[in-house]
């Protein structure tokens, strides 16, 4: 039942040929998830896995992306006296072009953020192999050989080619291999190493037993996928919008039936970083910005002849003058949000799909996940869209379609809006469908008249 030193194969394997496993990887800004199908079983059943002791207290499904680095280059999930810890592991690999900001992430801490991220991938792979091959050996057991496959999500505008696109397949494939070598193997140096020889096509090939087929998809349109697999499913026109810790991915794509499956072509994608962390951070600068008016009223209004005070109360901020500066943070930080997805709507309108029927009759339909979505800052915020859109375009609005939980998910008591992405990737490409990403769908030409482009979608 043992597996080989490599975590890829059992050391006793079975007689009954090949058996694929997926590995669906939603590489989070703050927390990583993972499942794994076992496509060549009756059902194609799917595994969340559990991170154990790894995991987040909140949900054994959520591994805490950060990584604990020692002074020589070991790392390890667990922060030791010698070990510091790096944050922000993904958000580095896609941040340059995006005025994202990072903290303490692995740049910060004068270390490679690739490199960074290939060791915590590295573990990550190595970990969920393991707990497949050991809590799951009844169902693939019998198999001679497993043959592993790997589909990582990443944000929207990272599928289209450019230098993002292939960071994200060097990171991937590096940290695949990486995790093949021994446990205390998986350090910074060869991360590096592994880095530079990912770049020669021969050591990434079919005759490398160690490889893998890995993949790359927007996690947008893995988030759709246990809709587009259910009843609810309808063809056309579709709003997805992921809100994570760091960031909200924004994508409209048109979602159609072909011969060979589902065909999901991106209109416009968009990240913004305007997750949790982000009202996380305005909520305490409002606090700093109170703090900062009172010390300041107190020094230019005292009265140095005046009796002073005989105690502190006097000094303290009045708790409505906090809520006040708290809530005028929110406003603001919820008027950025809302005028980023009325963007996405509106040059969707006037770009890239005018002539769908949803800007006549019939509502928007919305599909809402990540972590964020059950904060009511973020549905509120998403719920305005409503209004707005039915007096612009005179449709009926919005409709928030709810994101079914597969049937063939084997596990009880999830919160399926933080696992919906990795569920998806599982699948794999093949059996997603065909995908086009938004840099090679040419706008539409705009009408003669220039009544839609000239609109004020921005305004509140």
């Amino acid at each position: 039942m043992k597996s080989d030193e490599k975590v890829l194969q059992y050391v006793q394997p079975g007689n009954e040929g090949e058996g694929e496993l997926i590995i669906g990887l939603d590489f989070g800004t703050s927390a990583s998830k993972v499942v794994i199908r076992a496509t060549d079983v009756p059902g194609r059943p799917g595994y969340a896995v559990n991170f154990g002791d790894y995991a987040h207290h909140t949900m054994p499904f959520l591994l805490p992306t950060k990584l604990s680095v020692k002074k020589n280059g070991a790392c390890s999930l667990t922060l030791t006296d010698d070990a510091q810890w790096v944050n922000d592991i993904k958000l580095e690999l896609f941040s340059k072009q995006r005025q994202m900001f990072s903290n303490r992430g692995a740049t910060e801490l004068s270390l490679s953020s690739e490199a960074a991220a290939v060791t915590y991938l590295a573990i990550l792979f190595r970990y969920a192999r393991r707990w497949f091959l050991e809590t799951h050996h009844d169902l693939v057991g019998h198999f001679s050989n497993l043959r592993w496959q790997v589909t990582m999500g990443v944000p929207s505008p990272c599928i289209e080619e450019n230098e993002e696109n292939q960071r994200f397949l060097r990171v991937g494939k590096a940290a695949w291999m990486l995790s093949t070598l021994p446990e205390d193997k998986i350090t910074m140096r060869r991360a590096f190493a592994e880095l530079e020889e990912i770049d020669d096509p021969e050591y990434w090939n079919s005759d490398n037993s160690d490889a893998c087929e890995y993949d790359i998809l927007p996690e947008i349109v893995a988030g759709a996928v246990s809709y587009a697999l259910s009843d609810l499913r309808r063809d056309g026109l579709h709003l997805m919008i992921d809100i994570g810790a760091a960031t909200i991915d924004v994508c409209s794509f048109i979602l159609h039936k072909q011969d060979y499956g589902n065909q999901f072509s991106l209109l416009i994608a968009d990240v913004q970083q305007y997750g949790t962390i982000r009202l996380h951070w305005e909520r305490i600068n409002a606090l700093t910005r109170a703090h900062e008016k009172q010390s300041s009223n107190l020094r230019d209004n005292h009265d140095p002849l005046s009796p002073l005070a005989e105690d502190h109360i006097s000094y303290l901020i009045p708790h409505d003058q906090l809520v006040t500066e708290i809530k005028h943070s929110e406003a603001e930080l919820r008027r950025m949000v809302i005028q980023k997805l009325r963007g996405v709507i509106w040059k969707t309108k006037v770009m890239r799909d005018p002539n769908s029927p949803i800007w006549r009759q019939g509502r928007l339909p919305i599909l809402l996940i990540g972590g964020g979505s059950k904060l009511e800052f973020f549905s509120a915020a998403v719920s305005q869209l409503h209004d707005w859109l039915s007096t612009v375009t005179h449709n009926e609005g919005i409709q928030l379609i709810p994101i079914p939980v597969p049937d063939l998910l084997k596990e009880d008591n999830i919160e399926y809006h933080r696992l919906a992405v990795a569920w998806g990737l599982s699948y794999g490409v093949v059996d997603l469908g065909m995908l086009t990403p938004a840099d090679r769908i040419d706008d539409v030409p705009p009408p003669d008249h220039k009544e839609w482009i000239t609109y004020p979608y921005i305004d509140d």
